[in-house]
């Protein structure tokens, strides 16, 4: 594991309770301390094979003297392959992912494949400075969230390069994530969105199902995917109250492009989306996602973020933000606290009507 090493987190790392664990420096590439059951010791990666070199014991010897004896070992190592060969960067990205495909998994690997793919760098390795990259990555993806996920792909990668040798330093290694993480703040535009659910109805699985009812319910996640056939009265999904994050019984209008998936899918006796006799929950969603994306072409995005594009677009078509948050079965909003207690109207005409405005605003989005 990571750890940057001081003199007073060295002091404090416990000895191993049983083998070894390594803690390796955030500041000095190929060095570390080893924390054995009896003792500390420096190491540091060396040669092509990175083998680890024993430097010292702690605390006979320092932190400071055995950085600096790892860095001297290591700057008599590393001149040749940073000098004679200046190695083409899709060359050693082609190297790198085959390595992967060796010890990682393959959602992992989609990811890193996802990001190099789509981050446009090339020529000899050592001229890809630190500016080249920031400027590629804010080029290549648009959301706050990818250009962070593409940061990190990157940074690793180098940080390979630096380990085997064919690059003098890491070009992102000073440097944090370009975007603080925020949440609650991606929206899928029109476009997106038109995109993502003509993809989703053409190419019918039980995930693309909940997508598509994902953006025409504006449901949370975990509601969609454990949908019961009890739960679909005609024109209305009907929740209880132990099936939604609120705890509060949810009644939601459904508009007819909702209706007509659902009559689509042959189901079993209980369950929507699950097999006939027994709870399935659906498992996979991240992998799931990770192929949406790719197949798609988008940005990353989360099926949370539907929920809020949902309250986007009811926006965007006059809906007013009470009947909104009424559809979202949100307990805090517009209508709560004193209000909530006095204002006991359930406001299911408002809702049908804007449910009913918001289904053509999806056919005609679909039409364009």
């Amino acid at each position: 594991m990571k750890l940057r090493l001081t003199d007073l987190a060295v002091k404090k790392l416990p000895l191993s309770k049983a083998g070894q664990v390594t803690y390796w420096d955030e500041s000095t590439p190929n060095f570390g301390i080893r924390c054995s059951t009896r003792s500390k010791s420096f190491v540091a990666l060396v040669g092509e094979r990175r083998t680890r070199k024993t430097l010292g014991r702690y605390p006979s010897l320092s932190l400071a003297d055995a950085r600096k004896q790892a860095k001297r070992f290591l700057a008599m190592e590393a001149p040749e392959a940073s000098t004679e060969i200046d190695h083409d960067y899709h060359v050693l990205v082609e190297e790198y992912l085959r390595e992967c495909r060796s010890r990682l998994r393959d959602s992992t690997l989609q990811g890193y494949v996802l990001f190099l793919s789509k981050v446009k760098l090339s020529g000899p390795i050592s001229r890809i400075n630190r500016g080249r990259v920031l400027r590629a990555i804010e080029r290549y993806t648009t959301s706050p969230a990818s250009q962070n996920y593409a940061f990190t792909t990157l940074k690793v990668f180098f940080n390979w390069a630096v380990r085997r040798q064919y690059l003098a330093s890491n070009p992102l290694e000073a440097l944090k994530k370009p975007n603080k993480a925020k949440s609650r703040e991606r929206v899928l535009d029109e476009k997106e969105v038109r995109t993502l659910l003509r993809y989703t109805m053409a190419n019918r699985d039980r995930f693309h199902d909940i997508v598509t009812l994902l953006l025409m319910t504006g449901q949370r996640r975990g509601e969609i995917a454990e949908l019961q056939w009890s739960e679909i009265d005609e024109d209305h999904l009907v929740l209880s109250e132990d099936r939604t994050k609120n705890k509060r019984s949810h009644t939601v209008p459904l508009g007819k492009q909702a209706k007509s998936l659902f009559h689509s899918i042959v189901g079993g006796e209980r369950y929507v989306f699950g097999t006939p006799l027994q709870d399935v929950p659906f498992s996979g969603w991240s992998r799931a996602q990770r192929r949406l994306i790719k197949e798609t072409g988008f940005d990353h995005f989360t099926l949370h973020d539907l929920r809020r594009t949902f309250a986007t677009n009811h926006a965007r078509i006059g809906t007013p933000i009470h009947v909104t948050e009424k559809l979202l079965n949100h307990v805090s909003g517009t209508i709560s606290g004193v209000a909530a207690v006095y204002n006991r109207h359930n406001y299911m005409d408002e809702m049908r009507s804007a449910t009913d405005a918001y289904d053509e605003y999806l056919a005609n989005l679909l039409q364009a």
